[in-house]
């Protein structure tokens, strides 16, 4: 049992540092390192509190350095002034120990159980998850290199570390790192896939999202065209007819500081407006409620992509969770598309909303915070 006083101390003072983190080392992968190590941990006889801290603490010395962040996370646990309160000096020195030798890289292995379950749920082994942070950190430490360089090095860290005779060693018996790790390694095995998946990752590192402005206009509304032709195609014959979304809609958004567009190499492929509360379309809402309705919140609107962009729903999403944790959205019944990509991303059917012209809408909410 975790004692209320240490699982505040970690929630609001240790796992907010991951905000400084790159993207691999976010405060999402503090809580999945977290709920991975206790999860394994239920099979061995361990103190519960102990292995709660090392798996928070774990990779706090990134704030230091990255090639020594496992080092210099022992050094911070070991100087945390508030760890007396629930640890013995001790159990603090175990508790730096399984942070100092979580590195998979390490040569030698785990001193502890805890530093083979933290070094264990750190891996979390998801093949594309994994190709993609190789990616990302050859653009955040080597933005010098070109398209085929970036494969290369890419190449070269997969099978230095994840194939057959890589330095990765699962270290918990029945791991759940071990049918993943199989699948990477089949994956590595065929190149041909291995580049398929690569040359997705590195276009959607080379996207952008920015503000739209006034000269953007010709643009997006080729964009909007498109993306209607892609609806009346599947099926949705009734979204976006009369002229909607109008060169006056848009321009109000870009007003508003709340149109933005989707760059790929340069190039505009996707519009979207995002929006602060309140909606006021969704202030009345049938067959459901909202998940929250007394937080503020965003709304998306006005979503459209060229054909053949793929991923572009994602990005946008992305960017818009970054910016605040509740957001809404609403789409036609006939867009079958766009409610595979919402549910897809973890938005929650709430009921129907109506627009100002009586038409009404599905809509959608997905908050971190209800």
């Amino acid at each position: 049992m975790i004692r209320k006083s240490l699982q505040e101390y970690i929630e609001h003072d240790v796992i907010p540092r991951y905000a400084a983190f790159d993207k691999a080392h976010r405060e999402d992968h503090a809580r999945t390192v977290i709920e991975r190590a206790m999860a394994m941990g239920k099979a061995y006889s361990i103190d519960e509190e102990m292995l709660y801290t090392a798996a928070a603490c774990h990779d706090l010395g990134l704030s230091v350095d990255r090639k020594t962040h496992h080092l210099e996370s022992g050094r911070v646990i070991r100087e945390d002034a508030r760890l007396p309160e629930w640890f013995s000096a001790e159990q603090i020195e175990a508790i730096a120990q399984a942070a100092e030798d979580h590195r998979a890289s390490a040569t030698t292995p785990p001193r502890s159980i805890y530093g083979c379950l933290v070094a264990e749920a750190d891996r979390q082994i998801e093949p594309v998850t994994i190709i993609r942070r190789t990616v990302q950190f050859g653009f955040a430490h080597y933005p010098e290199l070109d398209k085929e360089a970036h494969w290369q090095r890419t190449l070269e860290h997969l099978h230095e570390k994840y194939a057959e005779g890589g330095y990765l060693h699962l270290l918990i018996p029945g791991s759940p790192n071990e049918a993943p790790l199989a699948e990477l390694r089949a994956i590595i095995r065929d190149t041909e896939r291995l580049r398929s998946i690569f040359e997705g990752i590195y276009r959607d590192e080379l996207r952008r999202i920015r503000p739209a402005a006034a000269e953007d206009l010709p643009q997006i509304m080729k964009v909007l065209e498109e993306a209607k032709g892609i609806m009346r195609a599947s099926g949705n014959l009734d979204q976006w007819k009369d002229g909607y979304p109008s060169t006056e809609v848009i321009l109000a958004d870009i007003s508003r500081d709340a149109g933005f567009v989707v760059l790929d190499d340069g190039v505009i492929v996707a519009y979207f407006a995002f929006l602060p509360s309140p909606e006021p379309t969704y202030a009345h809402i049938e067959g459901g409620g909202w998940l929250d309705d007394t937080l503020p919140y965003h709304v998306i609107h006005r979503i459209g992509s060229t054909p053949g962009s793929h991923g572009i729903f994602k990005s946008i999403m992305d960017w818009c969770a970054a910016r605040d944790g509740n957001f809404r959205i609403d789409t036609h019944r006939d867009n079958l598309i766009m409610q595979h990509c919402i549910l897809g991303y973890g938005f929650r059917y709430c009921g129907i909303i109506y627009l100002a012209n009586g038409d009404e809408r599905l809509a959608y909410q997905r908050c971190s915070r209800a």
